[in-house]
């Protein structure tokens, strides 16, 4: 059996973490790859739908698109209210 050479050791990575790079989306880039993700589950197009009428809701009620690193529980709270 030949050993596997990695690139980094657990928990090594490059210097730009994963996290990092979702710390830096805005609402309307992370809703996109929801969406993505949500069509491959071959869901109704009604319920395709509904996701995007209630993220318009979700953004007029927020004003600016703001990155998920400002957007607080308090703002959902409210937008639920």
């Amino acid at each position: 059996m030949q050993k596997v050479i990695r690139k980094y050791k657990r928990g090594q990575g490059s210097s730009k973490s994963t996290k990092k790079v979702l710390d830096e989306l805005t609402l309307e880039e992370l809703f996109d790859k929801f969406m993505t993700f949500k069509k491959t589950e071959a869901l109704a197009p009604r319920t395709i739908n509904e996701y995007y009428i209630h993220f318009n809701y979700l953004k007029e009620f927020l004003g600016d698109d703001v990155t998920n690193e400002t957007v607080t529980l308090e703002d959902f709270r409210g937008y639920i209210g």
